[in-house]
């Protein structure tokens, strides 16, 4: 029987890739910012989180060098902004190992989801969100009401063979949980990864699961999802090969990376999907990291990390790449709601 170690596989598009290297610190100057070889930067549009060797660093927007916030050595995937900047919600990692009494066994990787204030830098200064296991890529309502987030409703269970990855949102306290599926629907049915919210949280972005597979990018009411799987499938067909939707803040877009080895560039397309355009294509020193990039408060900047681990930052014409961070270990950037 194949084991629940087969769910790695997806969730890795999700984590993306945690090297560890040594940190070390970045110097700043005060203009508007610029294309640079150099690891300097102006002030930002807002301050940056981002994951080094699996603990939350910061980028303050005054211009101040990157720092560590806190120690934890098992954050995972995309962190999450409450709308007032005080607050965020990311993933922890864990693993869970069993051993069967015919000998046979297995071990994963489990998730929960977490919250904290900005301003704590005591490693237990947190919240437990989910307590589920299976709970990741955390993004809170432009309102602050809800919590979207996916979760492996398999993660769970000891003997589970496949995951099931359905998207759901909470309230912060867990008196509401809903769950973004078709009515009727059977396990391991509308499953999907990396959701986002539309600014107004009436739709959900997400990336629709075939089989285990990603098919593209769809895009369904948040009171839940009205298409049948065939139709789920051929929607997220006319987006195909997008990894991390992020929706602007000011709903004009949905931001995602191409997970074409050929192309791996950073598109924009219009929630209507009439409209799409490239506006970074890979080059030989930067190959943007599929996972969610991140937009700027005023919808003008967006964030991303490379595949080699460092944070960029680009405007949303393409131009004015720079780069932001020194780590060499630096992923899932995310910029402050203010």
């Amino acid at each position: 029987m194949q084991r629940i170690l087969t769910r790695s596989l997806i969730i890795l598009t999700i984590m993306g890739a945690l090297c560890s290297i040594p940190a070390s610190g970045q110097g700043m100057f005060d203009s508007k910012p610029t294309k640079s070889k150099t690891h300097t930067l102006a002030k930002l549009p807002a301050k940056i989180a981002f994951i080094r060797d699996k603990n939350i660093w910061l980028l303050p927007a005054d211009g101040s060098p990157e720092k560590e916030w806190v120690h934890m050595e098992n954050i995972a995937g995309r962190i999450g902004w409450h709308p007032d900047g005080k607050r965020i919600v990311y993933a922890r990692m864990g693993e869970y190992s069993y051993t069967l009494p015919d000998g046979g066994g297995g071990r994963h990787r489990i998730y929960d989801i977490f919250s904290s204030n900005i301003d704590s830098t005591r490693a237990n200064a947190w919240w437990w969100v989910t307590n589920n296991h299976g709970s990741s890529a955390p993004e809170w309502s432009n309102d602050g009401k809800y919590i979207l987030y996916v979760n492996d409703r398999n993660a769970n269970q000891v003997d589970a063979e496949l995951p099931d990855y359905q998207i759901e949102y909470r309230t912060f306290d867990g008196t509401e949980i809903h769950a973004l599926t078709r009515k009727s629907a059977k396990p391991r049915e509308s499953q999907g990864i990396q959701p986002t919210w539309s600014p107004d949280r009436s739709r959900v972005a997400f990336v629709y699961l075939k089989d285990k597979t990603p098919v593209g990018i769809v895009i369904e009411p948040a009171s839940g999802i009205v298409r049948s799987e065939a139709e789920l499938e051929q929607a997220a067909k006319g987006i195909s090969n997008a990894y991390g939707p992020q929706w602007s803040p000011d709903g004009q877009w949905i931001s995602y990376v191409n997970s074409q080895d050929d192309d791996n560039g950073i598109y924009l397309v219009s929630p209507d999907g009439k409209t799409r355009k490239r506006i970074f294509a890979k080059t030989d020193t930067v190959t943007p990291h599929r996972a969610p990039v991140s937009w700027s408060p005023d919808s003008k900047w967006l964030a991303f990390s490379s595949a080699d681990g460092y944070v960029y930052m680009i405007d949303r014409d393409g131009k004015n790449l720079t780069k932001l961070t020194s780590g060499g270990n630096d992923y899932f950037p995310s910029f402050s709601t203010k």
